[in-house]
């Protein structure tokens, strides 16, 4: 009997069709399996956010970039709801108008080793600086210090007495968030004067792994207001080389306006 062409087609599109049935139901029946024995659980989902999620410090849930990453830029209202700390390097965001200097806690008094024990004097007041942060209620804490302990630098309780301040820090509020800034490079003229380049970068490798452990922000400043030869421009700073000229208040400034945590 001979098979003619027409007969052939049908015979392919009846072998194509099982194929394709066998393959849908397959696939069918693996869907319904997944379904049953692989459904994603809110607790599947908690194991992984905790993968994902630290609880810092402050006792708020968060995710932890360090450096801090750029963002978009703040108002100037931000400062409003923000205490900066440290030496008098910072004095210029409010001695040219960018904070009020009501926010500011600045002396070279202020070392790392007496963070947690150093009482300021502010209104005829004695506190710490923990309580002295307390009573302002401020929601950002900002502090750049260390300039003057690096010959401590391979101490091995170097960051001690900060860590004590930024857990007494943690207690007074879920709010509050602690921004740690490196410090600022220096120019080749004082280099010798204060500390080198090369310390004030080992220094900033070792407050960038406090951050990391502590899990607060951290602020490069120093990579931005580096020159090409790894210094500050002679043309950044004042005669001292510490402080900064008026510009770079404002770049400063822009940073930290641009460089927030969420």
């Amino acid at each position: 009997m001979k098979v003619t062409q027409r007969e052939k087609k049908k015979a392919k599109f009846r072998i194509s069709f099982i194929i394709l049935f066998i393959f849908a139901s397959f696939a069918v029946c693996f869907t319904m399996y997944m379904k049953e024995d692989f459904e994603i659980t809110e607790e599947m989902l908690d194991e992984h956010s905790k993968a994902v999620v630290y609880i810092d410090s402050s006792g708020r849930d968060s995710m932890l970039v360090n450096p801090v990453p750029k963002s978009d830029k703040k108002s100037a209202a931000y400062y409003s709801d923000t205490v900066f700390i440290g030496s008098a390097a910072l004095a210029g965001l409010s001695d040219y108008g960018y904070t009020d200097p009501e926010n500011m806690l600045l002396s070279d008094s202020i070392r790392l080793n007496n963070f947690s024990t150093l009482i300021l004097s502010e209104n005829d007041e004695q506190n710490s600086i923990a309580e002295t942060v307390q009573k302002k209620n401020a929601s950002n804490v900002y502090i750049m210090v260390g300039l003057y302990d690096l010959a401590d630098i391979d101490s091995n309780d170097l960051f001690s007495s900060l860590e004590a301040f930024i857990e007494s820090v943690g207690k007074q509020g879920a709010g509050k968030k602690v921004y740690l800034i490196s410090l600022l490079p220096v120019p080749a003229e004082t280099e010798g004067m204060v500390a080198s380049n090369a310390d004030i970068d080992t220094y900033n490798s070792l407050l960038l792994k406090f951050a990391d452990k502590m899990r607060v922000s951290y602020l490069d400043v120093n990579t931005d207001f580096k020159g090409n030869d790894g210094k500050l421009p002679s043309s950044a700073a004042e005669l001292n080389g510490i402080r900064l000229k008026e510009e770079y208040y404002e770049k400063l400034s822009d940073y930290i306006l641009t460089h927030v945590s969420e």
